[in-house]
């Protein structure tokens, strides 16, 4: 094979596979599977010296018989692969090809090529996404996602948030050309990593690049959001970013005062306060600003045996609706071609003060029994002998949990004494509480700082499929 030329991106067709091309790798991620959490298969951002890219794909099982680890920014060739048509929507380049690697693709790292950029971006004027936002109608996505370029303003670090089910870490920030704003949320191990990259020693004003971006608009609010193919860079040394720099300081653009939100200061730390059952139905009202309670107890019964999980919306995790072979999601107004299970058991807690029920969302279930609702309902297919009582409920009875409760309207008004339990505690932070005298009564409260509540996982399909983070499960042959 030596001194054979290598083959262009571009001259690509799908009537052979002995191909062998030589490109930078820009990008690379997993893709999961919504029911199981386990790798679907991996995606690669091939960039050759003709600055023309590629998606690729390829099994976990054709992976592991190629045996290569690889890293993003490094030059490879690759060698005998398929070429097939891109499908669905938010694909992550604008190639109308993809290639998918097979067990006998060969790959190698060769010497660095100063012919291949290190990058290739395919910008929209922002002025062009707000077209975008108002063509697209609901639930509606484009072919291909976005490459954005902007000036980063209002930036919040990463900082943990309540949510309905449990705290993510969250950061935002406001993206704008100087004319034109769009808000940006990123949550979970994205939004941790982006906050620590942005730095004080950043140069102002701070030019960001979204890759593969999606649009949406949000109570009347045009925001940007992420992909699992999103990356973000920012400062990027390109002649765009330069550019761009350039247009703003000659009209004059001046940051924001608050444009950088760096300090090294942690938040407020919230205070949870210790209390028990019998605390909460007597006294409900003193709680209306004391919304999130720790509480020791024992579960002594499953209530609902035969309702123990639900559909939820793989975006706000609220439950959702089958309708027509999609699923609805009144919280987010949008349609999903697949959903997530998650669960939600009743279940009888006696914490010695009082016995009520709670219910145990998913976090909490899947750090008490080490298990989720896909798995458990895979083996109930294979095995029938499998229910619910033996893979999960006899894992759970009996045993004391020190719990974190999130307290809803309903609760601190006195007409509901079911509690929502959003998240589990060491109990040992239990005991050692700092007590913290009212006028009305004695408490216990602690930092959140304590609180080590498990990493929930992101669940999202790969771009490349045909709805994007709303994507329907595709067919065995389709991009993982």
């Amino acid at each position: 094979m030596q001194g054979r030329m290598f083959d262009h991106i571009q001259d690509l067709e799908k009537s052979r596979t002995n191909w062998r091309i030589k490109a930078r790798l820009t990008r690379f991620w997993p893709t999961f599977s919504p029911e199981t959490s386990t790798i679907k298969g991996y995606n690669l951002i091939l960039l050759d010296d003709d600055n023309t890219h590629v998606h690729g794909y390829v099994y976990p099982d054709n992976w592991r018989a190629i045996g290569k680890e690889v890293a993003e920014g490094k030059v490879y060739t690759f060698e005998n692969f398929q070429v097939r048509d891109t499908i669905g929507k938010l694909r992550p380049v604008s190639t109308r090809l993809c290639i998918r690697l097979l067990s006998s693709t060969i790959i190698e790292c060769v010497e660095e090529d100063a012919m291949i950029p290190n990058h290739k971006f395919e910008f929209m004027d922002m002025g062009d996404l707000l077209e975008e936002c108002n063509r697209l109608t609901e639930n509606q996505n484009p072919e291909f996602a976005y490459d954005v370029i902007g000036v980063i303003e209002h930036f919040k670090r990463v900082k943990r948030v309540p949510t309905k089910y449990g705290e993510r870490d969250q950061t935002r920030f406001m993206f704008t050309d100087g004319r034109l704003k769009f808000s940006v949320t990123l949550w979970g191990d994205f939004a941790s990593s982006v906050s620590q990259s942005y730095t004080d020693e950043l140069q102002k004003p701070v030019i960001g690049i979204l890759t593969s971006a999606k649009l949406s608009t949000f109570r009347q609010e045009n925001q940007i959001g992420a992909l699992p193919s999103t990356k973000i860079y920012f400062n990027l040394d390109i002649d765009p970013v330069t550019e761009f720099r350039e247009r703003l300081l000659e009209e004059g653009y001046k940051s924001p005062p608050d444009t950088a939100d760096s300090s090294s200061e942690p938040a407020p730390r919230a205070v949870i306060e210790r209390t028990s059952f019998k605390e909460l139905t007597e006294n409900s009202l003193s709680f209306v600003l004391k919304r999130t309670v720790v509480v020791k107890f024992v579960i002594t019964k499953v209530e609902e045996e035969d309702s123990w999980w639900f559909n939820s919306c793989v975006s706000c995790h609220a439950e959702v609706e089958k309708v027509d072979k999609k699923f609805k999601c009144a919280e987010c107004k949008r349609n999903f071609g697949y959903c997530e299970k998650r669960f939600r058991i009743v279940v009888l807690a006696d914490d010695t003060t009082l016995v009520t029920n709670v219910i145990l969302f998913d976090r909490v279930v899947k750090r008490m029994g080490a298990t989720t609702v896909a798995n458990i309902l895979n083996l109930m297919k294979k095995d029938t002998s499998v229910t619910a009582e033996s893979a999960v409920f006899k894992t759970i009875v009996g045993k004391e949990v020190t719990a974190i409760l999130q307290l809803t309207d309903a609760n601190v008004s006195g007409d509901s004494n079911l509690y929502n339990v959003a998240d589990l505690c060491g109990s040992s932070m239990f005991e050692t509480a700092i007590i913290q005298s009212t006028p009305s009564q004695a408490s216990t409260s602690f930092s959140m700082d304590g609180v080590s509540p498990i990493v929930g996982i992101e669940l999202f399909q790969t771009p490349g499929s045909s709805e994007s983070v709303a994507k329907k499960i595709k067919m065995e042959d389709s991009p993982p």
